[in-house]
């Protein structure tokens, strides 16, 4: 049926902007979050209201859709798109309904885009419409398409490898993929190893004392393992590896499996296997720097689209309550729902911060620098100075992503460990070198002989350190408290 149909035959007045006289159903701020484009339907599912979000990614204004169907946005001459009603009924049925594809803007262009549409029904259970929410997600639909093409490339650059056997494991450690280096290093052929234990290339007193267990449960719990030893080949004859096992885990943290490297270091100095090491071990931090950035995203467009549907609800909710619908006990409890969605809302964007804030990639290190201290200080009540006079640099994103986490995991173990009341984050630079410090007045910490670090996390920014050529020294202050002092040349950390 036509939406002129469904109003009722030669009915010429124009469709009023809410769906029903006296409701108030959709009496609530529209512009929730600006990245949304948030717009209601009648039961028919022709648009009631439009807001600026909308207009911004359809380019459609209210005066072109509003009485029309959503079905406008669908792409000329399109056969894959979802029948309007079959959308709508599905919505009905289950509450929701959701689809993503293609859609057109005002002038013709496409976008990439999710839609949700949400049933909303009267007290008395009919339904009274549905209120849909939209993001234009065409920049990541073609990042994630450019990123299939590199994994494809990288795959066959990995196939080609042959000075590192570089394979996968199964959760449990079986082989599952052998590429051309695997087969050169360790004598099998794919048919032959896959589906295989890889402790098969353990030398029998290392079974015996369960190494290869061990290495996978390392890796699992400390996020990699790395060891050094004899290996045997498929002929029974020893080589002297190194191998790194990395865990693979999926977007909600569970283990997939693991990668593998090994390198033949059975004819090389020592000096060269260290060299090779510090090169994996940078590339494997630059994968999880990317991991997190991924996360990061996906708590930021999914999870934020789905909470703003639900704040949607609870605000909906909230308004038919205060009109007098319910009693004052059940409105109490709808404006708890709407704070604790707000709270919810501002942790899950916390927490996508901590993993990778976009201001490092969007504004640089400094600003990245003032935030994570302000939330520190928010989060611990730990007060905390920063003394930034290095922003005539322009940092690489190596450099950048480096010196954030060493800030970061300083300001962690401040946390955790120093019992201090102020810290002072210093990152300048002077005689061609970059000077970042982490000063508190806590305790101190027990260091090891030399001043080496003696935590993991102190380690793992001697690491990071280490890869950007500069130094680092951890030393109890004089007059109490701890300091971090990191040095790098200037020339490692530009941009080139």
């Amino acid at each position: 049926m036509s939406g002129a149909s469904a109003r009722g035959m030669g009915d010429e007045n124009p469709r009023p902007e809410v769906s029903l006289s006296g409701e108030h159903r959709y009496h609530f701020a529209i512009d929730i979050d600006g990245e949304f484009a948030i717009f209601t339907l009648d039961t028919h599912g022709e648009v009631e209201t439009w807001n600026a979000a909308a207009e911004h990614i359809t380019g459609y204004g209210p005066e072109d859709i509003l009485g029309k169907p959503f079905s406008v946005l669908y792409p000329g001459g399109s056969t894959d798109m979802p029948d309007r009603s079959d959308i709508l009924a599905r919505a009905v049925a289950t509450g929701q309904a959701r689809y993503e594809g293609w859609y057109a803007r005002k002038d013709g262009t496409r976008f990439w885009a999710t839609v949700l549409i949400i049933a909303q029904k009267r007290e008395q259970g009919d339904l009274a419409g549905f209120a849909a929410v939209a993001n234009d997600f065409s920049q990541r639909h073609l990042t994630e398409a450019r990123l299939r093409r590199s994994e494809q490339r990288l795959q066959a650059m990995i196939d080609s490898v042959e000075d590192y056997a570089i394979f996968m494991l199964s959760p449990t450690g079986e082989v599952t993929s052998w590429n051309t280096g695997a087969q050169r290093i360790k004598g099998y052929c794919a048919a032959e190893i896959i589906g295989c234990h890889f402790s098969v290339f353990y030398p029998p007193e290392a079974r015996a004392a369960g190494l290869p267990e061990r290495m996978l449960e390392t890796a699992s719990l400390q996020g990699r393992s790395e060891a050094e030893g004899w290996r045997i080949r498929r002929d029974g004859s020893r080589f002297w590896a190194d191998a790194i096992i990395t865990p693979i885990r999926d977007d909600k943290g569970a283990l997939q499996g693991f990668a593998k490297v090994t390198r033949d270091l059975t004819e090389h100095k020592r000096l060269e296997q260290l060299e090779h090491v510090a090169g994996l071990a940078a590339a494997t931090e630059r994968a999880r720097e990317e991991e997190k950035k991924r996360i990061a995203r996906e708590l930021h467009d999914d999870l934020g689209q789905q909470l703003t549907a639900l704040k949607m609800s609870a605000v909906i909710l909230q308004q038919d309550v205060e009109a007098g619908h319910y009693t004052s006990a059940t409105a109490a409890k709808a404006r708890g729902l709407v704070r604790q969605t707000d709270e919810t809302m501002s942790a899950i964007r916390r927490i996508a911060s901590d993993l990778r804030p976009t201001m490092l990639d969007d504004l640089g290190l400094l600003p990245a620098i003032e935030w994570l201290a302000d939330e520190f200080s928010k989060r611990y009540g730990i007060k905390v100075n920063t003394r930034l006079s290095a922003g005539e640099l322009d940092f690489s994103d190596t450099a950048a992503t480096a010196i954030f986490r060493i800030v970061q995991e300083a300001l962690t173990n401040v946390a955790r460990h120093a019992f201090a009341t102020e810290v002072v984050v210093t990152i300048e630079s002077k005689n061609n070198e970059c000077e970042v410090r982490i000063d508190d007045n806590g305790r101190g910490a027990a260091l090891a002989s030399g001043n080496k670090p003696d935590s993991l996390g102190l380690r793992g920014m001697r690491e990071r350190v280490r890869q950007l050529n500069g130094a680092a020294s951890f030393v109890n202050r004089s007059d109490g408290g701890f300091r971090v002092e990191i040095k790098f040349p200037i020339d490692t950390i530009v941009r080139r």
